[in-house]
């Protein structure tokens, strides 16, 4: 076949596909943000997914922090490394 695609035995891609489990959407976990870059301090947030790179570990999260300029809050979602991330079941400082 064109592209260097061969028949092989096993399943096709389309089975191949069909087979992967769905997201359930309950990967994320909730979590304590911890003095990030930029927004010091302690924040409740809900962790997305994880991901390592060369120089260690990194969680995607989402978090609000106090919008003082509009008397509000302002969502944040951002790659930090794992030291900025703690496990929901921490009691607040």
């Amino acid at each position: 076949m064109a592209g260097g695609m061969t028949r092989r035995n096993g399943p096709t891609m389309a089975e191949r596909v069909g087979a992967t489990a769905p997201r359930r959407g309950d990967d994320a976990r909730h979590c304590w943000v911890v003095d990030a870059p930029g927004h010091p301090g302690r924040w409740p947030g809900l962790l997305l997914e994880w991901r390592r790179e060369d120089d260690g570990w990194f969680g995607r999260v989402a978090y609000a922090i106090p919008d003082l300029d509009r008397q509000g809050a302002r969502m944040i979602e951002r790659w930090l490394p794992a030291q900025c991330l703690t496990a929901e079941t921490a009691p607040p400082a």
